[in-house]
This record gives structure tokens, C-alpha cells and sequence, in this order.
């Protein structure tokens, strides 16, 4: 027989395996996406924090734009330099822009395995969670890890003639001690929040990406279980009770499949036009970069400051298309689960092999996110984007040799 429904404690236990509190609580302590969960507090106050944020970096966004009109384009290193960093930032802000606006999808999407997820589950599932669960949680924080690593390389790595870690236009002296200080702190905050959050709001993302991956897996396993088990079953008719089972079974996995269905698209609504928003930055910092790295860099410590800052966008964007890549093959595997079983089921009601069809038919179309509906994020979509990165830096080097 199917399992039941899971008890509240199995409910707590897959609330459990799939929580995302690493994650949202520093999103919400930094004011960036309040955590669903937590205690009743003054939403005004939480947007006042939100707003003095963005407004460290709208400042900083404003002060390489200064940068890039007073110095011009007689030195290439300071401008790329804070070319790479207004486009960084600003892409920044039109997220956090996007977010306080999907504010509410996103923290329903956070507790998505708990509330639309855990009728299908069974309590053998919830090891399954775990594993994978906590496979995620070690990439990710591996992968924050990496980013409080390079915003550290950065910061103590000087810049600018005043021992900055960025080339500045300030309207006050920053050779004073507290000058000095005073700026070296704002250039901190805005590192941190631009960086370290834009990593764990990525990891947060994908993160959801993966649990959707998790709830095709489970429901492949069960298609495919659902053709072995009742494989050697007489043909009978419609009213058999041999057959109750069967028709619970497949009335879950098709309710399974239909819940994964609304929260995917969900999560692209959410993703799509930020993702192509980041895909472009993220294209045109990774061609500044290899330029500045290529050309510009003047000593090994440029080069690797520059070097950081290169990887850490092409990370960025790679994460997003090997987990959508993940979630592309997974959904794949569901169309081809459900045609074995299908076949395996012959001697079953055609009411249940139509079913079957039914949903092998849509899984054929396999759930993936994209960039504003113009591209998948996938492995190839990656290489994609490297490739024409690469194709504006030749652009750019040619330019500069012709100008030599």
C-alpha cells in the first residue's frame, strides 16, 4: 500500500531537511528580504534599514560614475576599474529593488517543501533530503565562503594613490586619519553588502533551484516504482480493487508533479528578468576584467585583485546554469520514467496508462530558469556567454594596439 500522508512530525521532519535559516536570516539581517518566519517587528523599520543600505550604494555607484567622467578614458586601468565596479553596483540595486517587489514569492518559494511538498512525501524520503540538503548547504557555503575571501583580498589590497581599496570621488580630504578611516569603513559596507549578500542571495536561489530538482528526483523514483511493482498485474476491469492502489499512487504523483509545476514557475517568474539583467553584467565585467587583466595590471598584486574579481562574477553566473542544467536533466529523466512505466503497465487500466501519458507529455517540455525567456541557464548557456565576452575583449585589445 502507498504511505499516508505524513504525520506533523514527519511534516517537521521535512521542514527540517529542506530549511533555507542559514540563508534568510542573513538576508534578513543585512535588510535585504525579511525571513518569513521571523517574529512580528515594524516592517517601517526594516525598509529604513533596507533604504540607508541602498543608499551606500547608490553613493558608491555615483562616485565611479564621477570617477569615470572626470578621469576619462587616458587611463584605461582607472577607467575599467570603475566601469567594472558602477556596473557591478548598480546591478545591485535593480536586485534589491526586484526583491523588496517579489518580497512575498520568494518567502513562499523558502518554505515551499514544507507547505506544498510534504503530503507527497514519505517518511523514506526525508533521509533523501537530508543527504542532498546538506550536499547544497556545503556548496553554498563553500561558495560564500569564497566571496567573504575575495571581498577580504580586495579591501586590504590598495587602489587608489591614498592606500584605497577603490578609486573614489569624495567630498572630503581622505588623508586625514579620520578621513581615511571614515572612508575605509564605507568602502567596507558596500563590499560586503554588494558582494557577500549578492552571493547569498545567489545561494539562496539556487538553492530553491535544487530543491525543485530534489522533488523530480523523488517523483521519478516513485514513477518508476509505481511500473515495477504492479509490471506482472492481470488485465481487470476498471472497478477492480487490485487496482485502488495503483490509482492512489498515480493521483499523488500526478498532484506531485502538478505542485512542482506552479512553484517552477513561480521561481522563474521570480528569476527570469533579474537573471538576464545579471547575465549582461555579469558579460560585460568578465570582458573589462580579462582586459584589466590582459593589458592593464601593473604587478602580480593587480593582477590577482583583478583576477578575484574576474572569477567572482564568472562564479556567479556559473552556479545559476549548473544548477538549471540539473533541473533541465532531472525533468528529462521524469518524461523518460514515466514512458517505461507506462510500458511496464500493460496490463493495467487505460485509464492509468493515459494518465501516465498525460504527464509524460508534459514533462516532455522539461522545466528549466531563464534569462528574461531569451536563453536557458544551462552549461552551454555558460560557455555562450564566456565565448562573446571574449569576443568583446579581443575587440577591446585590438583597439588598444591600434591606439599604441
Amino acid at each position: 500500500m502507498a504511505a499516508a500522508p505524513p504525520a506533523s512530525a514527519s511534516v517537521a521532519a521535512v521542514e527540517a531537511a529542506s530549511d533555507l535559516g542559514y540563508l534568510l536570516k542573513p538576508l534578513h539581517w543585512a535588510a535585504i528580504m525579511r525571513h518569513p518566519r521571523s517574529p512580528g517587528g515594524s516592517d517601517l523599520l526594516f525598509r529604513l534599514c533596507t533604504l540607508v543600505f541602498a543608499t551606500v550604494c547608490f553613493t558608491f555607484f555615483c562616485s565611479q560614475i564621477v570617477v569615470m567622467c572626470r578621469e576619462g578614458t587616458a587611463d584605461l586601468d582607472v577607467f575599467t576599474l570603475a566601469l567594472s565596479v558602477a556596473d557591478t553596483t548598480a546591478i545591485w540595486l535593480v536586485r534589491l529593488l526586484h526583491i523588496a517587489v517579489r518580497e512575498r514569492d520568494f518567502q513562499r518559494l523558502a518554505l515551499q517543501v514544507g507547505q506544498d511538498f510534504a503530503e507527497f512525501l514519505s517518511a523514506d524520503d526525508v533521509p533523501v533530503l537530508l543527504a542532498r540538503g546538506r550536499t547544497v548547504r556545503r556548496f553554498t557555503l563553500t561558495y560564500i565562503s569564497l566571496g567573504v575571501a575575495f571581498s577580504a583580498c580586495w579591501l586590504v589590497s590598495p587602489v587608489s594613490p591614498d592606500g584605497l581599496p577603490f578609486i573614489l570621488a569624495l567630498p572630503y580630504d581622505v588623508s586625514t586619519t579620520l578621513g581615511y578611516t571614515v572612508t575605509w569603513v564605507y568602502c567596507t559596507v558596500d563590499t560586503v553588502h554588494v558582494v557577500v549578500m549578492t552571493m547569498v542571495f545567489d545561494s539562496f536561489n539556487i538553492s530553491l533551484i535544487a530543491q525543485l530538482r530534489m522533488q523530480l528526483s523523488l517523483l521519478n523514483r516513485k514513477i518508476v516504482s509505481l511500473g515495477k511493482e504492479n509490471s506482472s498485474r492481470p488485465l481487470d476491469s476498471l472497478q477492480s480493487t487490485d487496482y485502488r492502489d495503483v490509482y492512489y499512487q498515480l493521483e499523488k504523483c500526478v498532484l506531485h508533479h502538478q505542485a512542482i509545476l506552479r512553484n517552477a514557475d513561480l521561481l522563474e517568474r521570480c528569476l527570469s528578468g533579474m537573471l538576464l539583467g545579471q547575465s549582461i553584467s555579469i558579460g560585460s565585467v568578465a570582458c573589462f576584467q580579462m582586459f584589466q587583466v590582459a593589458l592593464s595590471a601593473d604587478g602580480l598584486q593587480q593582477i590577482g585583485k583583478f583576477g578575484f574579481y574576474l572569477f567572482a562574477m564568472l562564479a556567479e553566473l556559473f552556479i545559476y546554469c549548473w544548477f538549471g542544467d540539473d533541473l533541465i536533466t532531472e525533468s528529462e529523466n521524469l518524461a523518460l520514467a514515466a514512458y517505461d512505466a507506462v510500458t511496464s503497465l500493460q496490463g493495467c487500466p487505460v485509464s492509468i496508462k493515459k494518465s501516465l501519458l498525460l504527464l509524460m507529455h508534459r514533462a516532455q517540455r522539461p522545466l528549466r530558469i531563464t534569462a528574461g525567456g531569451f536563453f536557458p541557464l544551462s552549461r552551454e548557456s555558460f560557455v555562450a556567454v564566456v565565448n562573446v565576452s571574449y569576443s568583446f575583449f579581443a575587440i577591446l585589445r585590438n583597439f588598444k594596439d591600434e591606439q599604441d
